[in-house]
């Protein structure tokens, strides 16, 4: 009799131990939940692979995104009449999740109306593109957006060059040029000759030259433009445009859409880089 009591009692006590045992699991299951999944906001940036362009920046849906050179200074240009065909990628960086290969440190905000900030991309304001004009977005995997009036080109997280455009002097009218992937101005010199750069020494110091590169650009250029300058220096090889090499200007200090180099130099030969469209 004291043995069928005493196993009784330890059923229970076994019993009692699993459950408490069960009950602690779960409440670990769930705190390990809570801290090792974020929560996903919806909002995400990523590369996707594109037949023509090659790397393009999609959000999570797959709808591209795009560049205005007129935004070469950093500021959305695009707005009223512009926005419903251009509509602006808007959000918060805290609730921006990014895709393999991105830097969150190539990534920031601008703030546009009604209190929306704009995503930017290595300092290019992001847009969408209405194909109607209505603000309705292009279909997943559709580019018709790119190379539209010579100024919207789609987002690419790999451009070597792209295209800015702006006055160059105050109450000028807008002139279109190149610039790096971040907006900093590119000169050429009309003292150099064809193919040959006479900007040596401390003139290399005042405007270093634009190594060559793989090339990678916006579809409204041609790759047959560009060549490659051999230098005496060690500070080749030096990009050329059409035969002239292409510089950069120090004291424009890598500050996107300054234009201090325009008519520079002691005879006022470099000017920016103005392609033909």
């Amino acid at each position: 009799m004291n043995a069928m009591k005493n196993y009784v009692k330890n059923l229970k006590l076994f019993g009692l131990a699993t459950l408490i045992l069960v009950f602690f699991s779960n409440c670990s299951d769930d705190d390990g939940e809570k801290e090792g999944v974020e929560e996903e906001t919806g909002f995400r940036i990523e590369i996707a692979t594109n037949s023509t362009f090659g790397k393009i920046l999609v959000n999570q849906d797959n709808q591209s995104m795009y560049f205005f050179a007129n935004d070469v200074n950093g500021q959305r240009n695009c707005a009223g009449n512009c926005a419903s065909v251009w509509p602006p990628v808007t959000g918060e960086l805290y609730e921006l999740e990014l895709g393999a290969n991105l830097d969150v440190a190539d990534f920031a905000t601008i703030a546009i109306e009604n209190g929306l900030k704009q995503i930017t991309y290595k300092g290019w304001p992001l847009y969408y593109f209405s194909t109607n004009g209505d603000g309705q977005l292009e279909p997943s995997g559709a580019t018709e957006g790119d190379g539209k009036n010579g100024t919207f080109h789609i987002a690419k997280p790999d451009y070597t060059l792209l295209l800015g455009r702006q006055p160059l002097t105050e109450g000028g009218d807008p002139v279109v040029y190149l610039v790096d992937d971040k907006g900093v101005s590119l000169y050429l010199n009309t003292g150099d000759e064809e193919n040959k750069s006479n900007c040596a020494g401390g003139c290399a110091g005042v405007w270093p030259p634009f190594k060559d590169t793989a090339l990678v650009l916006p579809s409204s250029m041609a790759t047959y433009d560009f060549g490659t300058v051999d230098r005496e220096d060690d500070l080749g090889p030096q990009l050329s445009f059409e035969g002239s090499p292409v510089y950069f200007f120090s004291q424009d200090e890598g500050n996107r859409g300054s234009v201090l180099g325009q008519e520079g130099g002691p005879n006022k030969t470099f000017f920016v880089v103005e392609p033909v469209l």
